[in-house]
């Protein structure tokens, strides 16, 4: 992988020779983020000091576009090396609070203008969302808890980043692959955690009291019990509240059963992508949708995790 930083004032500075990388994806939360370290020289002080944002691209093409967060310098017989770290443009609207307010409508466009373009968003892919008559920030949400809401609430949909630095807010899949029985495969496990999963949601309003509940059937008929309490703002109708049950059971389940494939191949997939997964040893056939991928490289070893769900 070649790397690249921009400085605060539109420098861009090609790195050296990547000593090592450390590149994840992923569906939301937690964000996206990246490491490098490459050999250090005094003069590069001034460039890792400006830079604001990294660009990684492998095989032509970008793998990693996103936000700077620290640089450290260090110092021992091996010599001097600099390492540099961060996340996607995600963390721009993780990092930022909103205030409280309840907007007696929302748009796509209100709400892109309010909560995304002004903390350096500007590449954008959307679909057709229809807005909400009624739609509540709380304090201290983030913009990107604002953004992740209406998307559900309008489309049903959850936004994420492409590896290229756009927002996508239409709910297309990234590329499709296969693994099947020729794809090296170096290791793989297959998890069914159940620890947070949501069973039961319980809806209550302060005026009208308990509205009644949703129940996530395939958990709770398994004997899980995980219950949640919400309160939902008083001018919401019961439908509505159900949706944001249904939410927070969706969100719950995210990653919590799931196939781990380790490829020695570099940047096989990224999160958002496709698969057509036929794995014997497990018994897993059928469309995965990639979770999560990770890519690294060193002096020992290379290769990518996936994090595959059952679409």
């Amino acid at each position: 992988m070649t790397g690249y930083l921009t400085t605060y004032d539109n420098e861009t500075w090609r790195l050296p020779v990547l000593l090592s990388w450390d590149v994840s994806h992923g569906l939301g939360e937690p964000c996206d983020a990246f490491e490098v370290s490459f050999l250090f020289k005094y003069d590069m002080l001034r460039m890792l000091y400006g830079a604001v944002r990294f660009r990684g691209e492998y095989g032509g093409k970008t793998v990693f576009f996103g936000v700077v967060d620290e640089y450290e310098i260090t110092a021992d017989e091996s010599g001097l090396l600099a390492v540099v770290r961060g996340r996607s443009l995600e963390a721009l609207l993780l990092d930022n609070e909103c205030e409280a307010v309840e907007y007696a409508g929302a748009g796509l466009d209100f709400i892109l203008q309010r909560h995304v373009y002004p903390w350096g968003i500007k590449n954008v892919k959307t679909g057709k969302m229809p807005a909400l008559p009624s739609f509540t920030v709380r304090s201290g949400e983030s913009q990107w808890g604002v953004l992740r809401e209406f998307c559900w609430f309008s489309a049903g949909i959850e936004p994420r980043f492409s590896r290229d630095g756009v927002l996508i807010m239409n709910g297309e899949a990234g590329e499709s692959l296969t693994i099947g029985q020729s794809t090296p495969v170096s290791s793989a496990a297959y998890r069914d955690n159940r620890y947070g999963v949501i069973s039961q949601v319980v809806l209550k309003n302060k005026s009208r009291g308990t509205l009644g509940s949703v129940v996530n059937s395939p958990y709770a008929d398994r004997g899980a019990s995980c219950r949640r309490v919400v309160s939902i703002p008083r001018k919401m109708s019961y439908d509505a509240a159900r949706y944001t049950g249904r939410y927070q059971i969706a969100r719950s389940a995210r990653g919590k059963r799931v196939c781990e494939l380790t490829l020695p191949e570099l940047f096989a997939a990224f999160a958002g992508d496709t698969a057509a997964l036929d794995y014997k040893p497990f018994g897993l056939f059928g469309k995965y949708r990639v979770y999560a991928s990770r890519c690294w490289a060193d002096k020992d070893s290379a290769g990518t995790v996936l994090t595959l769900e059952e679409v």
